[in-house]
C-alpha cells in the first residue's frame, strides 16, 4: 500500500514543472499542520526533486495525511486539477471501506421514476445542455473536463484540526465558542496609546478590532508577515573586497542560480482573521463587528458554515442593527419624485436580492471584482477578492461563507440602480455548496452564475438543473465565451460571454441587464423573511437561542401594551411620573433656588411654599407608583439582571428595535409636515409678512412640534420613568421596599455592563440628582471606589460628536439608535489592569450631550443650552469641542457664557480643560496656516475670556488658559471629512480613521498628565455631579444671555435704564414733598389726581424718547431690538405704580390733615364736656374719691359716645407696606447680575457688621496695589469713600424723616443711586475700582439700618394721617387732662 501511495504522490509532483515545484516546496514549509506533525526542514527540501519529495512526504506524515499535505499545498498555489485527483484518490479510497453509500440510493431513486418523468428529465436535460452549451466560434481550445469535489468526514476532522491551529495562532482559544464580549475588548489598552499595528499574531484580533472601531477599512488587509531573516549567496558575494569582484560576462548574468533562502512563514489571511473573531466572538460583539464592518461598506457574513461541523447558521441578530440610508426615485406620470429612506433599519427593509454563485472549478474570473464593480465602481472593495492587495491565496474559514451587501441609490443620476438591492457572494464552487445554494435560489430575485463551459459536461451531478427548473430570473456569465449566437430563450434566461470585456463594459452589461430583469420582479426579500426561509433549510438562527426569545417575549408584552395606546398618548398614559408632574416639579426646584417669581412674599416664605409644592406633586407620584401598570411592571422584569447571559441587554434591543417599528411611519409623517411648516414659516419671514397667515403657520407648527415630542418615545424615556419611581419612593415613602432598592442597582447593572445611562433629562433639561446618586452608590459597590477620568463632549448639532465618541471608544449613546443624543449619557470605560497606575485612574467616564444648535432659540431654550453645556465642561477632566468646519463662530457664544459661568462658580473647586476638533477640514499641509489659525483661534478665545473677566471683575484672569486649561499647540485637532467620497455608499475616509487614533491617543497623553487630585473617585464624582447642579441652579443671569457681548449690552442698558427710572422716582419725590407741603399748610383740602398725573406723564414721555433714542441709535441697536418692548413695558408699569402710590399718600395726608383740624376745633368742647362732667361727678360723690380705674371708665364712656362725631365716614384704607419684603425684591432686580444673590439677601441678617476687603472689594490693573498695606493713599481713599456714602444716606433718612412724609420703596432706590453715583466718582482718574461686591455688601448694610428707620417713620406716618389713630393717640392727653381736672376740683371741694 505504501508504495501505491508513494507512486501516487511521484505521479502528482512529476506533473509539476520546475517552477511549480519549488512553489510546492515554499508552500509545503509553512502550511498549518494537524497536532503532533512538525514541517520538513527547509534545508531538506531545498535539494528534493520529485522522488524524494515523495519519500519525505510519506516519511514526516505517513501514507494517508501524506495525500492530505499534499492536496492542500496544491490548492494553495493554485494547483486545482491536481488537487482534484488527491481528493478523487482519497474519496475512492473512503469507498472502498464502504464510507459512501449515497449514490445507489439516487440510482434506485431514478429507477423508480415512471415513464413520463423520464421523458420530462430527458427534455429538461436537452434544453439544459442547449442552454449551458452556448453556440460560439470555434477557438481550438477544449477545456479538460473537472471533477466534483466531495466534502467527507475526513476533511472534516482535518477543517477542524485546521482551525482549532489558527485560533491558537491568534490567540483566541480562551474565546471560542462565541465568548468574546465587548468587555474583552472595548477597553482602554496599549494600543489605545501606539496604534494599532500588530507585533505577533497574538495581536492580529485586537488590532483588526481596534482598527475596525476607528472605522478604518485597512483592517480587512491586516496581516502580520513576522520578522524577515534572509540569507542567500548574494549576501556572501557583497562581502567580498573591491579587488576580488570580477565583472560577469553576458551568459554569466543571464544565467539564474537560486540563492539558499530562509522563507518567511506563511501568514494568516486576512478574512481568515475576521472570521475567526466572528466565531469566537459573543451575539453582542459580532453585532458590534458586523455594524462597523457596515459603516466600512463591507461585504457581511450573510450564512457562515461552523468550522467544526456541517452546521451552517444565519447571523440575524449580527445583522439587527445595520442601519442603510438612501434616496429611491419615484416616477409619478411625467415626474420623478425623490423618497428619503434615512437611517433604516436594514433587517426590516424587503429589497430585490441578487445572488452571485460561481458553477465549477475552472472559473479564474473573480465574481467579487464583477461585484465591486457594480457596487461601487470599483473604487472600493465591499467584497474581498483573491486580487486584493495582501492576499495571499490560503484563506481557510472563507469556504461556504455567503456575504452580502447593499446597494443603496444616492438619488443622483450616477446611481447604477434607482432603488437599494441586496447582492450575496457565494465563496467557493456552489456545487460543493448545495444548502447554500438552494437557499439563495429561494430567496434570490436574480441569480447570477459565473462558469465556464468546460463544466458542463458534469451537468449530471451539477446543481444547473435547479436554476433552470426554477421560474426566478437567471444571468449566466460564461467565462471562456466572447460571443453568445443569439437564439430564442426564456426572456428570464439570460447569457453573457465576459471573455474579453474589460470591468466597466461588464458591469454595465450586467446592470442593463438586471435593471430589465428587477423590473418585472416582485420577490423582494427582507432580512426577517430570509430567516424564516432558513428555519426551513434546518439553519441555526442566532436570534432562536433561549435567552434571546426569552427577552423577545418580555419586549412583546411592552409592545402589545403600547399599540393599544395612541401614540401621541403613550407618554402620558404609560409613563405618567415623567410627564407633566415632573415637569412642574423640575420648575418648581429651580424656582426655589432662583426665586424670581416670589412676588410679595419674603424668600423664606417663599421657599417653604415651593417645598410643600414640591412635595405635593411627589405625593401625587407616589400614589401612582402604588399603582404601578402593567408596562412598567413588565419593564423592570425585563430589566431584571442576568449576568451571565445578559438578557437584560437582549431586552432593551430588541425593545427599542420594536418600538421603532412601532412608530416609526407616524413619526415620519409628523415630521414630514414640521418641515413643510417650518419651511413655510421661514419663508413667510423672509417676506416681513405680519399677516394672519404667519401665525396660524407658527401655531401649527408649534402644535407639530408638540406632538413629535409627545410620540417620541425610546427607551430613554422607559429608564427615566424607572428613576422617577425611586425618587418618588425616596421622597414620599418612609418604608423601605425591594422594589426601592432593586431599581439603582438596575441601572448600576446596566452601565457596569456598557449601557448608556441619562445624566440629565433631555425633555426636562434636568438632572434628577436623588436617582444619579443612587445609581453611583450601587456601581461603587459592585466595582469600589474606582478613580474615574471625566471625558465630556460638547458640539453643535450634526457635528458629529456622537459618531466620533463611537470611533473612539465604541460607545453607541442613543439606546434608541438613529435619533439625536438629549440631555446627557454617560458610559463607563475600563483602563486595562497594566495601565491603570500609569495613568492614574480606572476608568473614563464618558458624557455625551446633545447637539446644541436649536433653530430660532426662544429664551428659555438658550437658558437650557447654556446651563447644559456650563454643566458638560464642569463636570469633565477634559472637554471636546467639537466643532464642523473651521468657523468657530457657533461655539464661541457658548463658550462665553461658559466662562462666565465658571468665573462667577469660585465656590467650586474645578479646573476644566479643554481640546478642539475641527471635523471637515481639508488636509492642513501650508505649515504658516494652520499656525496662523491656531493662533486666531488663541486670540479668540483669549479675548471672550478677557472680557468676561472684566465684566465679571477678576483681575487674575487675562487669558482663556486661567479659566479652561488650553494649549494652542496641542489642544487642536483638524479632522478630515468622515467619508472618502459621497454617502451613501461612500466608505470612511482613512484620513478620519487616522485622526481617530491620533485625537484618541492625544486624550490619553493629556489624562495621564492630569493632576492625581483631581482626578476623583466615583463617591466623589457623584457630590461633584449635586455640587454643580446645584450651583447652575443658583445662578439665574448669566445663562439668559447668547454671548458676553449681550452681557454688556444688558448692564449698559440697565444701568442707564436705572438712572432715568431714578429720574422719574426722583421727580414724584419732589412732587410729593410739593403736596405736602401744601397738605399741611392747608393750601388745598383734596388732590387732583389729573394735574398730578400730568406732571409725571410729562416726566415719563421724556425718559421714553431718551429710552427709544438710544434703542434706535445705539451701535449695539441690533442686540438690543430685543429688549425693547420689555423695557418699555417697565417703564410704563413704573409710571402708573408711582402715580397710584402717590395718589394714595396725597389721599391718606388729606384725610389726616382733616381730622387734626378737625380735632383742633373740637378740642375745646371735648375739654368743657369733660369738664362739665367733672364738676357733676364732684357734686354726686363729695364722700367717695374715684381711683384711677373708676376714673378711666368714665372717660372711656364719654369718650366712645362722642368721638364718633370727629371720624369721617369713610376713611381711606391702606395697607401697611411690607418693607422687609420691598428690601428683598429691589435686591433681587438690582443685583440680579450677582452671583448667588438669593442666598445673600436671604442670610443678610446673620453676616457680620461692612467691613471693607481689600481682595474682594476692590479691582485694580496694579494687583500689588489691591493687596498692600492698609497704609496706602487709595486704600485711606476707599476708607473715606464708605465713610461719606454712610453720612451721606444717614442724612437722607433723617430728613425723611422729619419731613414725616412716610415710607416709599424709592427711598431704597435713593440708597442704591448714592452708592452707584459715589462709587462712580471714586472711580473717576484713579486706578482702581470699586467691585459689584462692595456694592452688594453695602447695599445689603445700609438697607438693613435704613429698613428700621423705614419702619418708624412708616408708624409715624400712620399715627398722623390715620384718623382713628390719631384720635386714639389724643385720646391718652385728653384723659391726662381729665384726670387733673378732677383731681383739681376734688381738692377745691
Amino acid at each position: 500500500m505504501e508504495s501505491t501511495s508513494k507512486e501516487f504522490l511521484l505521479t502528482i509532483l512529476e506533473d509539476l514543472i520546475e517552477e511549480e515545484l519549488s512553489k510546492f516546496k515554499f508552500r509545503l514549509t509553512s502550511i498549518p499542520l494537524a497536532a503532533g506533525y512538525d514541517h520538513i526542514r527547509r534545508g531538506t527540501l531545498q535539494q528534493a526533486n520529485a522522488l524524494t519529495l515523495a519519500d519525505l512526504l510519506i516519511q514526516y506524515y505517513g501514507e494517508e495525511y501524506s495525500k492530505t499535505v499534499t492536496h492542500e499545498v496544491l490548492k494553495a498555489i493554485n494547483q486545482r486539477s491536481l488537487a482534484e485527483k488527491i481528493s478523487k484518490f482519497i474519496e475512492e479510497s473512503g469507498s472502498s471501506t464502504g464510507k459512501c453509500g449515497k449514490k445507489p440510493n439516487k440510482r434506485k431513486q431514478e429507477n423508480e421514476a415512471g415513464p413520463d418523468e423520464e421523458k420530462q428529465n430527458l427534455t429538461v436535460s436537452k434544453k439544459l445542455k442547449k442552454f449551458f452549451n452556448p453556440k460560439k466560434p470555434s477557438s481550438g481550445f477544449t477545456p479538460l473536463p473537472r471533477d466534483i469535489q466531495q466534502c467527507n468526514d475526513k476533511e472534516v476532522t482535518i477543517k477542524n484540526q485546521r482551525f482549532h491551529d489558527l485560533i491558537k495562532r491568534l490567540n483566541l482559544e480562551c474565546y471560542y465558542p462565541k465568548k468574546m464580549s465587548k468587555v474583552n475588548y472595548l477597553f482602554i489598552n496599549k494600543t489605545s496609546f501606539l496604534g494599532s499595528q500588530p507585533r505577533a499574531e497574538g495581536e492580529l484580533p485586537h488590532c483588526f478590532l481596534e482598527k475596525l472601531l476607528v472605522l478604518d477599512y485597512h483592517s480587512r488587509y491586516l496581516v502580520y508577515r513576522g520578522k524577515i531573516e534572509t540569507t542567500s549567496n548574494v549576501s556572501q558575494t557583497l562581502k567580498t573586497t573591491e579587488s576580488e569582484r570580477k565583472l560577469p560576462t553576458f551568459e554569466d548574468f543571464f544565467t539564474i542560480k537560486e540563492a539558499h533562502t530562509t522563507i518567511i512563514p506563511n501568514c494568516i489571511h486576512p478574512m481568515d482573521i475576521q472570521m475567526a473573531i466572528f466565531h469566537c466572538a459573543d451575539d453582542f460583539t459580532r453585532q458590534y463587528m458586523v455594524t462597523k464592518l457596515s459603516i466600512c461598506q463591507f461585504a457581511l457574513p450573510f450564512l457562515v458554515p461552523s468550522p467544526c461541523n456541517h452546521q451552517i447558521e444565519f447571523p440575524l441578530w449580527s445583522l439587527r442593527q445595520v442601519r442603510r440610508s438612501w434616496k429611491e426615485v419615484e416616477k409619478i406620470g411625467w415626474e420623478k419624485k425623490i423618497r428619503n429612506y434615512d437611517n433604516q433599519l436594514i433587517c426590516w427593509q424587503p429589497t430585490p436580492i441578487v445572488s452571485f454563485i460561481r458553477v465549477g472549478n475552472s472559473v479564474s474570473t473573480s465574481k467579487s471584482q464583477i461585484l465591486n464593480s457594480l457596487l461601487s465602481k470599483g473604487k472600493h472593495d465591499n467584497f474581498f477578492h483573491h486580487h486584493s492587495k495582501k492576499d495571499n491565496n490560503s484563506c481557510l474559514l472563507m469556504e461556504g461563507v455567503v456575504e452580502i451587501c447593499w446597494f443603496c441609490p444616492s438619488g443622483r443620476a450616477e446611481d447604477r440602480f434607482e432603488n437599494c438591492i441586496a447582492f450575496t457572494s457565494l465563496h467557493g464552487n456552489g456545487e460543493m455548496h448545495e444548502k447554500q445554494v438552494k437557499f439563495l435560489l429561494e430567496v434570490s430575485s436574480v441569480t447570477i452564475l459565473l462558469l465556464s463551459t468546460s463544466d458542463i459536461e458534469k451537468m449530471k451531478s451539477s446543481i444547473l438543473p435547479e436554476f433552470f427548473k426554477s421560474l426566478k430570473p437567471l444571468i449566466c456569465l460564461f467565462e471562456n465565451v466572447e460571443n453568445i449566437v443569439d437564439e430564442k430563450c426564456d426572456p428570464h434566461k439570460v447569457r453573457i460571454g465576459i471573455k474579453n470585456l474589460n470591468k466597466v463594459e461588464l458591469a454595465d452589461k450586467i446592470t442593463a441587464t438586471l435593471k430589465k430583469l428587477l423590473k418585472n420582479s416582485t420577490s423582494p426579500c427582507s432580512l426577517n423573511n430570509c430567516a424564516n426561509i432558513a428555519r426551513k433549510y434546518e439553519f441555526i438562527i442566532d436570534e432562536d437561542q433561549r435567552d434571546c426569545q426569552e427577552a423577545g417575549k418580555k419586549a412583546d408584552i411592552i409592545i402589545d401594551l403600547l399599540g393599544k395606546v395612541k401614540l401621541s398618548q403613550r407618554k402620558e398614559e404609560l409613563l405618567p411620573l415623567q410627564g407633566q408632574l415632573w415637569y412642574d416639579w423640575c420648575k418648581k426646584d429651580k424656582e426655589f433656588y432662583q426665586v424670581r417669581k416670589k412676588g410679595n412674599r419674603s424668600i423664606e416664605q417663599y421657599k417653604n411654599e415651593i417645598e410643600m409644592e414640591k412635595q405635593k406633586i411627589r405625593c401625587e407620584q407616589y400614589h401612582k407608583v402604588i399603582d404601578l401598570n402593567d408596562l412598567m411592571n413588565s419593564l423592570l422584569d425585563g430589566l431584571q439582571s442576568h449576568p451571565e447571559t445578559h438578557m437584560e441587554l437582549y431586552f432593551l434591543q430588541r425593545l427599542s428595535m420594536f418600538m421603532e417599528q412601532l412608530s416609526k411611519k407616524d413619526l415620519e409623517t409628523l415630521h414630514q409636515r414640521h418641515s413643510f411648516l417650518l419651511a413655510q414659516v421661514q419663508t413667510e419671514k423672509q417676506k416681513q409678512s405680519k399677516t394672519d397667515s404667519l401665525r396660524l403657520w407658527e401655531a401649527e407648527l408649534e402644535d407639530v412640534s408638540k406632538e413629535i415630542s409627545e410620540s417620541t418615545l425610546g427607551i430613554e424615556q422607559f429608564l427615566r420613568e424607572v428613576g422617577q419611581i425611586y425618587e418618588a419612593l425616596e421622597e414620599a415613602s418612609s418604608q423601605t421596599n425591594t422594589l426601592f432598592l432593586s431599581l439603582p442597582q438596575m441601572a448600576a447593572d446596566l452601565m457596569v455592563s456598557g449601557a448608556p445611562i441619562e445624566l440629565m433629562d433631555g425633555d426636562a433639561s434636568y438632572v434628577p440628582l436623588k436617582w444619579v446618586a443612587a445609581v453611583f452608590d450601587k456601581v461603587s459597590e459592585k466595582l469600589g471606589e474606582k478613580r474615574v477620568f471625566v471625558l465630556s463632549v460638547l458640539g453643535l448639532q450634526g457635528s458629529g460628536k456622537s459618531t466620533l465618541l463611537n470611533a473612539m471608544f465604541g460607545l453607541q449613546f442613543s439606546l434608541s439608535a438613529g435619533r439625536c443624543t438629549q440631555g446627557a449619557y454617560m458610559q463607563l470605560l475600563k483602563v486595562e489592569e497594566i495601565l491603570r497606575e500609569q495613568l492614574g485612574f480606572d476608568f473614563v467616564l464618558v458624557v455625551d450631550s446633545e447637539g446644541l444648535k436649536v433653530p430660532q432659540l426662544i429664551n428659555e431654550a438658550q437658558v437650557k443650552k447654556n446651563e447644559l453645556a456650563t454643566f458638560v465642561i464642569g463636570l469633565g477632566n477634559l472637554t471636546l469641542i467639537n466643532i464642523f468646519g473651521k468657523n468657530l463662530s457657533e461655539m464661541q457664544d457658548i463658550l462665553q457664557i461658559a466662562v462666565h459661568a465658571f468665573l462667577r462658580m469660585k465656590q467650586l473647586t474645578i479646573s476644566p480643560r479643554c481640546l478642539f476638533v475641527h471635523q471637515n477640514i481639508e488636509e492642513v499641509i501650508n505649515t504658516n496656516q494652520n499656525m496662523a489659525r491656531r493662533r486666531w483661534l488663541q486670540e479668540k478665545l483669549d479675548g471672550m475670556a478677557l472680557a468676561a473677566s472684566r465684566y465679571e471683575q477678576c483681575p487674575d484672569v487675562c487669558q482663556f488658559n486661567d479659566i479652561i486649561k488650553f494649549d494652542v499647540k496641542t489642544h487642536i485637532h483638524y479632522f478630515a471629512c468622515l467619508w472618502e467620497g459621497y454617502p451613501p455608499m461612500a466608505p470612511p475616509n482613512p484620513s478620519y480613521s487616522q485622526n481617530v487614533q491620533e485625537l484618541k491617543s492625544r486624550i490619553l497623553n493629556l489624562a495621564k498628565e492630569e493632576s492625581r487630585g483631581n482626578i476623583l473617585k466615583l463617591s466623589e464624582l457623584k457630590v461633584r455631579i449635586r455640587d454643580l447642579w446645584k450651583t447652575l441652579m443658583n445662578e439665574n443671569f448669566i445663562f439668559r444671555f447668547r454671548n458676553t457681548k449681550e452681557v454688556m449690552v444688558m448692564n449698559k442698558l440697565e444701568t442707564l435704564y436705572n438712572s432715568w427710572t431714578w429720574e422719574l422716582r426722583s421727580h414724584v419725590l419732589e412732587l410729593q414733598n410739593q403736596l405736602t407741603n401744601q397738605i399741611q399748610n392747608g393750601g388745598v383740602e383734596e388732590i387732583n389726581r389729573s394735574p398730578v398725573e400730568k406732571q409725571v406723564v410729562e416726566k415719563h414721555e421724556a425718559i421714553k424718547q431718551k429710552l427709544e433714542k438710544y434703542f434706535r441709535e445705539d451701535t449695539d441697536r441690533d442686540i438690543l431690538a430685543q429688549w425693547k418692548a420689555k423695557f418699555e413695558n417697565n417703564l410704563k408699569t413704573l409710571k402708573e405704580e408711582l402715580i397710584v402710590e402717590l395718589m394714595k399718600k396725597c389721599e391718606v395726608m388729606t384725610s389726616g390733615k382733616k381730622i387734626q383740624d378737625l380735632w383742633n376745633e373740637q378740642k375745646v368742647k371735648f375739654e368743657h364736656m369733660f369738664l362739665e362732667k367733672i364738676r357733676g361727678m364732684s357734686v354726686s360723690s363729695k364722700s367717695m374719691e374715684l381711683d384711677d380705674k373708676e376714673l378711666r371708665d368714665v372717660f372711656n364712656k364719654i369718650w366712645s359716645e362722642n368721638i364718633s362725631i370727629l371720624l369721617p365716614p369713610l376713611s381711606p384704607s391702606v395697607e401697611d407696606p411690607d418693607i422687609e419684603i420691598d428690601l428683598e425684591n429691589i435686591l433681587l432686580e438690582h443685583f440680579k447680575q450677582h452671583p448667588n444673590i438669593v442666598n445673600k439677601i436671604r442670610y443678610r441678617k446673620t453676616k457680620k457688621a461692612f467691613s471693607i476687603n481689600y481682595s474682594k472689594h476692590v479691582f485694580t490693573s496694579q494687583k500689588s496695589q489691591a493687596y498692600g498695606s492698609p497704609v496706602e493713599e487709595f486704600e485711606k481713599d476707599i476708607i473715606k469713600r464708605t465713610t461719606q456714602i454712610m453720612n451721606v444716606v444717614k442724612e437722607i433718612i433723617h430728613m425723611r424723616e422729619q419731613r414725616n412724609e412716610g415710607y416709599s420703596s424709592s427711598y431704597f432706590h435713593e440708597i442704591l443711586q448714592v452708592i452707584q453715583t459715589e462709587t462712580e466718582a471714586a472711580s473717576q482718574g484713579i486706578t482702581y475700582l470699586l467691585t459689584n461686591r462692595y456694592k452688594l455688601e453695602l447695599a445689603l448694610e445700609l438697607f438693613q439700618q435704613a429698613a428700621n428707620s423705614f419702619k418708624k417713620m412708616c408708624t409715624a406716618f400712620k399715627m398722623a394721617n390715620n384718623p382713628v389713630l390719631y384720635l386714639e393717640s389724643k385720646k391718652e392727653e385728653s384723659f391726662t387732662n381729665f384726670k387733673l381736672s378732677y383731681k383739681h376740683c376734688q381738692s377745691i371741694d
